[in-house]
């Protein structure tokens, strides 16, 4: 009998050993098999649902997912990420004072140079390309407008504000001093003797002294009169008086007299503030007076029309070798402006905010395109890693359940 039990307990052993295989292998294949979809339910969730979930007016837990869920959230981080660690005002300050951006600044500028200088165009068919010609008309008009507004303000800033018009005619001359008011007398008078010369000279003089001879033979009267009418010829009578007041304007006490004169207007004239003058000139008040005349002499829509009709190559063509002279210049100047005012221009476009906006209008789907193209490897092993790990707990679990069941 006992040789005969043998054999049973002997392939009872070896399918219980068999049974325990199979039961180690299942355990490592579960619990892999749940680690790795743990894990690749956890990356799916990460992007998945895209909206909540309600069950019976409950929140479904874990809906939406978290990117989705946490997406305004993100967008703030990560705007405020940007705009004071990643793209600073002192970065891009020192970006634009390298010597390559300025290269490229000068390449870009001779471009556009060389381009403008040579387009075979008017300025209006310029406009025309992205302005019907009534709105070009209309812009020209609002642009001569604008022109004349700001001119406007201009003259009052600098009549009130800067107190041009209270300032006196010695103050705006520059380096006024006795001596050039000397100059200016000797000059004045030089100016008025040839002046009166001239016009001694010219037809309307010798017309002006026949009236004053006639008007004097007239005056005198009597048989005198009569008398010097008969003996006197009137163009030799001219010629002399004429002659004698060419003769007496060279001389001394004629110049000495005018000059008194003139020093003594332009000493009145030095106290005199400039509005004082206008008004006394104009007869009205100096500002209106001054912006009104400002205006008619400055027809910016006239000019703006002229402008219009000018071809580019005619008008620029001319300049371009000077225009490129200055672009290394110009380049320079413009980065210096931009890097000392990157600060302000950074504040005033809200770069956290414009960040922040464009995350918000960016598809989740292609947030997660993006994301698993870049780092879809290791989402993938990391699947592998649960599915590893769970192989190993499943492993350890069925060495130690047998320890546990005999005890």
């Amino acid at each position: 009998m006992v040789n005969g039990k043998e054999p049973l307990l002997a392939k009872g052993c070896e399918l219980r050993s068999m049974l325990n295989v199979w039961f180690i292998l299942m355990n490592i294949a579960v619990a892999g098999f749940v680690g790795g979809v743990t894990n690749h339910l956890a990356i799916k969730m990460l992007f998945h649902p895209r909206r909540e979930w309600r069950l019976f007016g409950i929140r479904v837990p874990f809906t939406p997912g978290l990117i989705p869920k946490r997406k305004d959230e993100i967008g703030r981080s990560l705007g405020k990420v940007v705009g004071e660690y990643l793209v600073t005002a002192h970065g891009l300050s020192q970006m634009l004072q390298k010597p390559e951006t300025k290269a490229r600044l000068e390449q870009a500028l001779g471009r556009i140079v060389t381009d403008w200088t040579g387009r075979e165009i008017t300025v209006r068919e310029l406009l025309a390309k992205w302005l019907a010609p009534e709105k070009a008309d209309e812009w020209i008009s609002r642009l001569a407008g604008w022109l004349r507004e700001r001119m406007g303000r201009g003259i009052e800033w600098l009549w009130l504000e800067k107190g041009l018009g209270d300032m006196k005619l010695s103050e705006l001359l520059p380096d006024w001093s006795e001596e050039k008011r000397e100059r200016f007398v000797e000059w004045g008078v030089d100016l008025l003797i040839e002046e009166i010369r001239k016009e001694l000279m010219s037809p309307n003089g010798e017309h002006m002294l026949r009236q004053m001879t006639n008007q004097f033979m007239g005056q005198t009267g009597g048989f005198l009169g009569a008398l010097a009418g008969m003996f006197m010829d009137e163009s030799k009578t001219v010629e002399k008086i004429r002659a004698a007041l060419l003769q007496q304007l060279e001389s001394a006490n004629v110049r000495i007299t005018l000059g008194h004169f003139i020093r003594k207007k332009v000493e009145q004239f030095e106290d005199m503030s400039l509005s004082v003058v206008l008004e006394a000139a104009a007869k009205e008040e100096s500002l209106p007076f001054l912006k009104e005349k400002a205006q008619s002499l400055l027809r910016f829509e006239d000019w703006l029309h002229k402008l219009g009709e000018a071809r580019l190559d005619e008008a620029l063509g001319r300049y371009r070798e000077t225009l490129l002279e200055y672009t290394p210049e110009v380049a320079e100047r413009l980065l210096a402006l931009l890097a000392n005012h990157m600060e302000r221009i950074i504040e005033a476009i809200e770069l956290p905010k414009i960040v922040e906006g464009q995350i918000a209008r960016f598809p989740i789907e292609r947030v997660e395109e993006i994301i698993l193209g870049v780092s879809g490897k290791e989402f993938r092993a990391i699947t592998w890693l649960g599915v590893l790990l769970g192989g190993i707990i499943g492993l350890i679990q069925s060495l130690l359940l047998p320890l546990f069941n005999s005890m």
